[in-house]
């Protein structure tokens, strides 16, 4: 989590730490890896919105 925390202040300032609160609610540590990949080639705190809500939907679907 301290990972994605950091890659989010480095990447969209302030910002981007406001995810942390949905972000730290997730247990799947495979949606954390794919969350913190996103993080670091998604250009745009909205397309990392958008990655995390299709990873979300999909991990729902799974289960």
């Amino acid at each position: 989590m301290l990972g994605i925390e950091l890659a989010l202040e480095v990447r969209f300032s302030a910002e981007g730490l406001e995810l942390i609160p949905e972000i730290s609610q997730i247990s799947d540590l495979e949606l954390l890896k794919n969350i913190q990949k996103g993080v670091l080639t998604i250009n745009t705190l909205n397309e990392l919105q958008k990655l995390m809500q299709n990873l979300n939907f999909t991990q729902n679907d799974i289960n």
